[in-house]
């Protein structure tokens, strides 16, 4: 019976984490295509979103961790602070999220940072699927050249 018991604790643990990420990534999502059309709905989305990734924070997922820097380092749903966005990059990418390196270097050149911003957009465009993150940031290099 313990067995049983413990077995539903763990399903219902990585249910409850599913259905409130799934949630959270939704919100996330939506408040990204609501940017630029309705700004006063995407903030409501990244808020709600930032809410529900307060309950997952501390559970290790460097998805999590790559949404609180990309709220962060954007100001959306929270007030802009380019070191805690930078402190959850890095948390990312050390848990292996490789795309958090587009992120990493969009976060240094707007902090005027390009000596930091170049090392993770070379490997970015180094790797196919990751350089395709990293669309804007190879356009306006372009363009400076």
């Amino acid at each position: 019976m313990k067995k049983i018991i413990l077995l539903f604790g763990i399903v219902y643990f990585l249910f409850a984490f599913d259905l409130t990420f799934t949630r959270a990534f939704n919100n996330f999502n939506q408040g990204i295509r609501l940017i630029k059309t309705n700004p006063a709905m995407a903030y409501e989305k990244f808020k709600k979103s930032y809410s529900l990734i307060q309950q997952l924070k501390n559970k290790d997922s460097s998805q999590v961790y790559y949404m609180l820097g990309r709220m962060y380092c954007n100001g959306w749903g929270v007030k802009k602070n380019y070191k805690l966005a930078k402190k959850y990059f890095l948390k990312a990418l050390e848990m292996g999220n490789k795309r958090v390196h587009c992120c990493l270097a969009r976060l240094y050149f707007k902090m005027n940072r390009a000596d930091l911003a170049e090392p993770h957009l070379q490997y970015a465009l180094s790797h196919k699927k990751i350089a395709n993150y990293c669309n804007d940031l190879i356009q306006s290099n372009i363009n400076k050249e």
